[in-house]
């Protein structure tokens, strides 16, 4: 369905606590590698555990995206996994966290990505065409003062990031801007 809706790459989540996450990652994509119309465009490998990941990402054809992988779990084991990933060739998402949380703020923002970056980069010699940043986008509306400015610091945050990681790809859940808004559907869908 996703490819016949024009998906450029199909989206793969298997996480749910009544699923056995790792069977059921591997039985899924070893089924949807044999559909010619289904494997013709690349996989997204999502879920909330690094082994889920490691179950489809086995059984993957050609260049496939695990989403994601941060700095929250430290630097040893981010290296540890951003070095299989790059063994079995995939690109990977890099979400904007480290040891102290998620980043909220421009400047957080950049400095994780920035960090995560050297680290992959000059570290673990992963290739910087293959990093997609996930900076955070984070929800407005809330009626916080200090959630205000959450959109322009992701699109601020987005420009430097670019600027000092090359060869990057920027993704980020826009949708997000507008959960702040839930019930309020005229604000939502101007958003």
């Amino acid at each position: 369905k996703q490819v016949e809706d024009g998906a450029h790459v199909i989206d793969i989540n298997v996480d749910d606590g009544l699923l056995d996450g790792v069977a059921a990652m591997q039985k899924f994509v070893k089924i949807a590698v044999t559909e010619p119309e289904v494997s013709k465009v690349p996989f997204m490998l999502d879920a909330s555990k690094f082994e889920i990941v490691m179950a489809g990402l086995k059984w993957c054809q050609g260049k496939c995206i695990v989403n994601s992988i941060s700095l929250k779990v430290g630097e040893e084991l981010f290296k540890e996994q951003a070095t299989l990933l790059k063994k079995h060739g995939a690109a990977v998402v890099v979400m904007a966290f480290d040891e102290e949380g998620q980043a909220a703020t421009e400047s957080e923002k950049v400095r994780i990505c920035k960090r995560s970056y050297d680290i992959l980069v000059n570290e673990v010699k992963f290739p910087p065409e293959d990093i997609i940043f996930d900076p955070n986008v984070l929800t407005i509306g809330t009626g916080m003062e200090e959630h205000a400015n959450y959109g322009i610091d992701f699109i601020n945050a987005t420009k430097t990031i670019k600027e000092q990681c090359p060869y990057v790809k920027i993704s980020g859940g826009i949708s997000n801007l507008s959960f702040g808004f839930r019930g309020v559907m005229k604000i939502r869908e101007s958003i």
